[in-house]
């Protein structure tokens, strides 16, 4: 086995193994070789971190002609600019390997800690080390043949970041919006921050509650694997308000703009501690069930 830079000739097998890591996680999900090829040039989903990114390398760990395992691994800059956690960093991106090989995920952890040594990094992150789609940049737990290799290199989670849960399931079957809950309750659409549409519900001008909704993960066409998924995201209802209907009202609203927008299956990110509040029976009211539980933020012993 060897631990190689990465080349375009292995970006099928690439695509393979990213995609076998991805279809254990999330039923259907995908991503092109296309979009790989560009995503290790430049990962356009962190506007914010990757303009630090000083050094990128793409490593892959190879027997006879084999591709067994890959990690991406970044170096940021020293500069004013960048944000003290993330100054003079090395992290590793995100790392995926053969389960049956798991003496290449090992040595590619050993020749990340090489690289990181000849970019003389001032601190190593795992960091989330999930892959480069929407919602899944945490370890989930149906890869064990990642997390123990990254936990037998001295990684571990980072017990200040939370843990998610990934909940998902169809958007059949769940009813229109009907009446407001609340005598006087009207509903707002808006542009939300990001990624898609805000619903919030209102009475007499103040907000009770808001959900967002992203109704094309496949980034207009870009990630065909991704078509017909939708995520909800920040849902909040204020806390004197809750458990009088409002959550699931706005919830079924935008199930019904996912739906008209061509979705049918619905990803959401929970943390463990809001799961452990009420949120789990919440989703569970509408289909939705857990795929994976993720876990965040590696780090070495010594961080």
């Amino acid at each position: 086995m060897r631990i190689l830079p990465f080349e375009p000739r292995y970006l099928l097998a690439l695509q393979r193994l990213v995609n076998v890591h991805l279809s254990a996680a999330v039923p259907g999900w995908t991503l092109s070789a296309d979009y790989l090829a560009q995503h290790l040039e430049y990962d356009d989903t962190e506007g914010i971190t990757e303009p630090w990114v000083t050094e990128r390398s793409t490593l892959v760990a190879v027997d006879r002609g084999q591709l067994l395992a890959v990690g991406r691994l970044l170096r940021y800059g020293d500069g004013a600019e960048v944000s003290d956690s993330y100054r003079g960093a090395g992290t590793i991106s995100w790392l995926v390997a053969r389960p049956d090989r798991a003496d290449s995920a090992a040595a590619l952890l050993n020749a990340a800690a090489e690289q990181f040594a000849t970019w003389k990094v001032t601190r190593v992150y795992g960091w989330d080390t999930g892959l480069p789609v929407y919602a899944l940049w945490g370890v989930p737990d149906c890869w064990p043949h990642v997390a123990a290799p990254l936990r037998t290199a001295g990684y571990q989670p980072d017990s200040s970041l939370r843990r998610e849960a990934l909940y998902g399931g169809y958007l059949g079957g769940i009813p229109e919006p009907g009446a407001a809950p609340i005598s006087g309750l009207t509903l707002r659409r808006t542009a939300g921050v990001v990624d898609g549409p805000r619903f919030a519900a209102l009475l007499d001008g103040q907000e009770l509650g808001c959900c967002e909704w992203n109704v094309d993960l496949s980034r207009g066409g870009l990630l065909p694997g991704m078509g017909g998924w939708a995520c909800l995201q920040n849902l909040m209802v204020e806390q004197d308000w809750r458990n009088r209907g409002i959550g699931s009202w706005i919830v079924q609203h935008g199930v019904a703009w996912a739906r008209l927008a061509g979705c049918d299956r619905v990803i959401i990110s929970v943390a463990n501690e809001n799961e452990q509040a009420g949120a789990a029976r919440f989703y569970r009211r509408f289909g939705w069930e857990v795929f994976v539980q993720e876990t965040h933020g590696w780090l070495p012993a010594a961080s």
